[in-house]
């Protein structure tokens, strides 16, 4: 077989891609290229990407130039079928038909089933050369978008229209089409700053001709470089870039070659809530903002654009003139909304749809309330007797309160900047101005901060709630979303997940686990189910059993994604996964008891009892030492009668290093006990007894870990 091996090369090039679908398209580019040289069984190396927005490429280092050859074996029917007296039957000529043999060539092969028909198939490798056109040609269209779109007079999509397509191996061009573009060498390079096409040779070549053309193809050498420009502008500022990593990954995907700009801003703008400032900045203009040390806002920002121009104080000179229109519209909405008293926009929920089937936003403020009470007495915190929300809201403080009128009042307001028309203009403000205008209207600072709080986290990267209100009625607010959308039969379903039910869930787990609250979670959907009432469209029980299941999933995920294996996070789940908090505190327990040898016998004996067991007459785990009589036995009863005490305790004190260690020491005895006794005795009572002692060494240890999950 040929050991000679090229460079792959392809690039596609196309109009400006959106930013967000740049990556993702030159990933699936290159999986589905290895993939394809796999299925074709072409050795190689480690594929290298770039990508620009207007280029997606895929290089692949030491392709072998030819195919292996194959030899393959196939079995037929069995000979006594095959033959009939010596003359082949139609089972024998439909098998030779179906490898391509005449019967006479055909051999025989002696299998489990018997003596069968064979075939030796010898296929001849074909090269890369005459494989790589089809292959190529079918990639563009395999790529998913969130929109592809049509051009000219072909059928193909794309995300934009394809201009370009480079394809080589080893130099050589690969040619296909894809629509009304064919490939060849050609590449192009920056649209204003490098004009002009030139062809391409190998991709050190092309690099070094992009580098010529103000083309930046390496995306982290791209990052690095717009990040260390706009660094530089904001120091000249007097300031730092505001952190800042999904603008970041945003506006390297818009440019090829990135130039900073330092603008500024008038200073009486920073009269409006920084929050709004950084949006209008962040959302509609994707400039990055400059603040202080402290991370208050500064009167400057940095633009990164795509080429560099004869006088940047003109460029910015626009730049101003355009984010000023911004910040005047916001400052327009600003002070509008605060013509409105801010607890007289509460009324205004009830005619804000929620949710068809459950009501309006008003009715879930109202369920939130009452489930963030229950929570707070479950989880040990005061609160006030419930009672009308709006009285309770309204009424003043109690003297004396310990947070119950806090919880009420946040609570009351907490969805009110929904009807504000800064909040209509920027939905991710939500909370945030919340925040703004409780604050503004005097109320107190933490039933102002709360209303921000309870968003938080908004997503895997967020920060937690600050204060106890917030977190109370954020998770109320997403055990009420979960409840109301699976109580209607409406769960996720795949990928699709319009109401983020998914993400609720994870912020569940986070907030738990960052304020260390042991909560029954089945309780907790238990609660917020019956919340929903008679608005609830699916069976109850039901209902309960998918939630309880769906968060399960999403804990298994986050502890995983913890550093956490599967096997362990699944083991402690399946004995208990009710209490994030406790199931977390159980897997870094176990995952740290993984690594010793002393769980391997363990782990191999409670799999021998759980198989014993399996379909046996359900016994309650009682047994007498007296009932005993080998002494294997008797020492497996006595080591785990010592332990259930120290087992106990440590569960009950939530030390659950200790817990394992003392598991730990039971591998011998069971070990010895399984080698030397025989379970199923045919006597009866000596069979039971030893059956009763294995269920108690694993009730003794069931509410740690379930060990049969473990690999």
């Amino acid at each position: 077989m040929s050991t000679t091996k090229h460079e792959l090369f392809l690039e596609l090039g196309t109009e400006e891609l959106p930013a967000a679908e740049v990556m993702p398209a030159v990933e699936a580019l290159r999986d589905l290229l290895i993939a394809g040289l796999d299925a074709a069984h072409l050795g190689h190396g480690a594929p290298r990407t770039y990508a620009t927005p207007r280029r997606l490429v895929v290089v692949v280092p030491d392709v072998e130039a030819q195919q292996p050859d194959v030899v393959e074996e196939l079995e037929g029917p069995h000979l006594s079928f095959a033959f009939k007296d010596g003359v082949p039957t139609k089972a024998a000529e439909g098998f030779a038909k179906k490898v391509g043999l005449p019967v006479e060539k055909l051999g025989k092969k002696t299998t489990a089933k018997g003596e069968v028909l064979s075939a030796r198939l010898e296929k001849k490798g074909q090269s890369a050369l005459a494989l790589l056109p089809e292959l190529l040609a079918a990639l563009p269209a395999k790529i998913n978008f969130t929109r592809a779109m049509r051009w000219g007079y072909s059928d193909v999509t794309f995300s934009r229209p394809v201009q370009w397509i480079v394809s080589l191996f080893g130099g050589e061009q690969i040619r296909f089409a894809y629509g009304d573009v064919q490939s060849g060498r050609q590449s192009r390079g920056h649209r204003f700053l490098g004009a002009g096409n030139f062809d391409v040779t190998s991709e050190a070549q092309w690099l070094a001709e992009l580098e010529r053309r103000a083309v930046m193809p390496d995306v982290a050498a791209r990052r690095a470089k717009l990040v260390a420009l706009a660094t530089a502008e904001a120091h000249k500022a007097g300031g730092v870039l505001r952190p800042d990593e999904d603008l970041v990954d945003e506006v390297v995907q818009l440019v090829e070659w990135p130039v900073a700009m330092l603008g500024t801003f008038d200073t009486h703008y920073l009269e409006i809530p920084q929050e709004v400032l950084i949006s209008e900045m962040r959302e509609h203009q994707r400039y990055f903002s400059v603040v202080d040390a402290a991370g208050k806002l500064l009167p400057h920002f940095v633009v990164v654009a795509n080429t560099k121009v004869e006088d940047p104080e003109v460029s910015v000179a626009g730049y101003r003139r355009v984010l000023s229109a911004r910040f005047q519209d916001g400052r327009f909405f600003f002070n509008e909304d605060q013509k409105v008293p801010f607890v007289s926009r509460v009324e205004r929920l009830k005619a804000v749809a929620y949710h068809r089937a459950l009501g309006t936003t008003y009715e879930k403020v109202e369920r939130v309330v009452s489930l963030a009470f229950w929570l707070a007495r479950e989880l040990g915190y005061p609160a006030v007797a419930q009672g009308d929300l709006r009285a309770l809201a309204d009424g003043p403080r109690p003297a004396g309160d310990a947070g119950g009128w806090a919880l009420a009042r946040a609570g009351y307001l907490m969805k009110a900047d929904l009807t504000t028309a800064m909040v209509f203009e920027f939905p991710e403000l939500q909370g945030v101005m919340g925040r703004a205008y409780a604050d503004r209207a005097g109320e107190p600072r933490e039933v102002a901060q709360a209303i921000e709080d309870h968003y938080l986290p908004r997503n895997a990267e967020d920060v937690l709630p600050t204060g106890e209100l917030g977190a109370l009625l954020g998770l109320a607010d997403r055990l009420d979303t979960i409840a109301g959308i699976f109580a209607t039969g409406k769960g996720p379903t795949g990928a699709a997940d319009p109401f983020g039910l998914r993400r609720a869930a994870l912020g569940i787990i986070r907030v738990l686990r960052g304020r260390g609250w042991h909560l029954s979670l089945s309780k907790a959907i238990d609660a917020a189910v019956a919340g929903i009432g008679a608005k609830r469209k699916k069976d109850e029980a039901e209902t309960k059993a998918e939630i309880n299941e769906f968060v399960r999933t999403r804990l298994r995920g986050v502890l995983t994604a913890g550093g956490i294996p599967a096997d362990v996070a699944e083991a402690v789940l399946l004995a208990s996964a009710d209490d994030a908090v406790d199931a977390a505190q159980r897997a870094e327990a176990l995952a740290a008891l993984r690594t010793r040898p002393e769980l391997g016998p363990v782990t191999t004996a409670f799999k021998r009892a759980s198989n014993i067991l399996k379909d046996k007459e359900a016994t309650s785990g009682v047994v007498s030492r007296e009932a005993l009589r080998e002494p294997a036995e008797l020492a497996l009863f006595d080591a785990t009668v010592a332990l259930e005490g120290q087992i106990r305790a440590a569960v009950a004190a939530r030390q659950y290093g200790a817990a394992f260690d003392a598991i730990a020491t039971i591998g011998a005895p069971l070990d010895a006990f399984f080698t030397s006794v025989l379970v199923m005795d045919p006597d009866a009572t000596v069979r039971n007894a030893r059956l009763g002692l294995i269920a108690k060494v694993q009730a003794t240890f069931a509410p740690l870990a379930d060990f049969r999950a473990l690999s």
